[in-house]
């Protein structure tokens, strides 16, 4: 019995040793008035390949305090992770409580609560960040001036949406070649969703900013945020109160 204990002992260690450990900051302004927001940090724990296995996003305020933490798991899916998200505050939480055959997605508003199960057998499909993961690996087709149409989970709506991403344009930027995408609604939902335009380091694969939607409530509206800009690493901003953590990873 110590043997085999020791033996599994040994190979948890292996295990862990193989493993990586990243953290990303992201900061978060209000387009249209370039109000700062909050501040996102991502802990990830990555495979010796580099691909993200688990992760810990935790959302601070303009000030410092935590006001949302969400957990993923992208080991059985790359691209639709089983996650949840909670936002205390708010009473709010919504996520994917499992990806297989089916995605099973939920949503608690208060004291109701929604679930749905939703299809994933149909091309491509992501969720929540496994739509970054999705666009990463197909950068090389976007580049060639393809699009990309894949299905977009929402768990914060129950629901699936078709969309597509295309090339605005590739630039240098502090030396590095930048390709610059558009994600938008593959239907009439163009017309009242406003587009994700991002941007990426090409030789790393990296994302380098995002302007969208966003996935944190407004507590002024108690709706998201309609139109955010994120800036992914750099130089922190001044008028932003960093959490410990994120000061850690400078």
């Amino acid at each position: 019995m110590s043997i085999r204990l020791a033996a599994l002992t040994l190979a948890l260690i292996l295990l862990c040793a193989q493993a990586e450990a990243a953290r990303v900051i992201g900061y978060v302004r209000d387009t249209a008035t370039q109000r700062y927001l909050y501040t996102e940090v991502h802990e990830q724990n990555l495979a010796p390949d580099g691909a993200v296995q688990t992760g810990v996003t935790t959302y601070f305020d303009a000030q410092g305090r935590e006001i949302a933490r969400k957990t993923l798991d992208y080991r059985s899916n790359r691209t639709v992770p089983i996650y949840r998200m909670d936002i205390p505050a708010v009473r709010y939480a919504e996520g994917i409580s499992s990806n297989s055959p089916q995605a099973l997605v939920f949503k608690r508003d208060g004291d109701k609560e929604e679930r749905k199960a939703l299809p994933l057998d149909d091309g491509l499909v992501a969720a929540d960040a496994g739509f970054n993961q999705l666009l990463q690996d197909q950068l090389d087709t976007i580049r060639k001036g393809e699009t990309v149409k894949f299905g977009l989970i929402v768990a914060g709506h129950t629901n699936r949406y078709g969309f597509r991403a295309k090339k605005v344009d590739e630039q240098r930027v502090d030396g590095q070649t930048v390709l610059r995408v558009l994600v938008e609604p593959d239907s009439l939902l163009r017309l009242v969703v406003p587009a994700i335009a991002l941007s990426y380091d090409l030789k790393t694969r990296r994302l380098l900013s995002y302007q969208g939607v966003s996935n944190i409530i407004d507590p002024d509206t108690s709706k998201v945020y309609k139109l955010i800009s994120i800036s992914y690493g750099g130089v922190p901003p001044a008028d932003a109160r960093l959490p410990a953590i994120a000061v850690e990873a400078r």
